[in-house]
């Protein structure tokens, strides 16, 4: 787990470096403006491996990359600030072990999940393009068999930059972490991808 908040750590600070660089003088382009702005997207979530114990350690949860598909919609309230919502499905696979049933390894393999997520934006830059901050929180439900049934809280970081390419179109795309809870797991699972949106925005 450590190991991987190092990473995440690296890939958000190396993602606002390099948008910083490029982003143009918030000068340029006056007579557009972000704020005021609604905008409908959609959105590809790439949710990385990751392994928990479980049952006091005598267990172990191994779920697989997983990749989410949905649509959202949002509001830029101002020039910096962005708050949207989304909601994405998608399959997973996962791998169990518990010395309750000797250690032998059951298989779930395509079951069905879904994200929803609300999320607060801060775009740094006033300009078309420009790195940006995102939070948010929402809930992560897995419909695995009865056993495996989960729907809990999930909370959400991210970085990444934003560029509106012309007064409707814009492109997202963020380094994001996801933490997610099963009911007796020993700590969470922490998600780590890539997410890219497309957005029209519209007043």
């Amino acid at each position: 787990m450590k190991a991987q908040l190092r990473v995440t750590r690296e890939w958000i600070v190396a993602a606002l470096l390099m948008a910083v660089v490029a982003s143009p003088s918030p000068a340029e382009d006056q007579s557009w403006s972000r704020a005021y702005r609604s905008e409908l997207y959609c959105v590809v979530q790439v949710m990385g491996s990751d392994k928990v114990t479980a049952l006091s350690r005598s267990g172990e949860v191994d779920i697989d990359t997983t990749t989410l598909y949905g649509v959202g919609m949002g509001l830029n309230f101002t020039e910096h600030f962005n708050v949207n919502t989304e909601i994405m499905l998608g399959w997973m696979d996962v791998e169990e072990r518990s010395s309750y049933w000797g250690g032998n390894v059951i298989e779930h393999d395509n079951d069905s999940v879904y994200l929803w997520n609300v999320n607060l934006d801060y775009n740094f830059s006033k300009g078309r393009l420009t790195p940006f901050v995102s939070a948010g929180a929402g809930v992560l439900g897995y419909n695995g068999d009865d056993r495996l049934h989960e729907v809990h809280f999930a909370g959400n970081a991210g970085a990444g930059i934003r560029w509106d390419m012309t007064d409707h179109f814009a492109v997202r795309v963020m380094y994001r972490s996801t933490w997610w809870e099963i009911e007796n797991g020993d700590s969470p699972f922490q998600f780590d991808g890539v997410t890219a949106s497309l957005l029209y925005t519209f007043k």
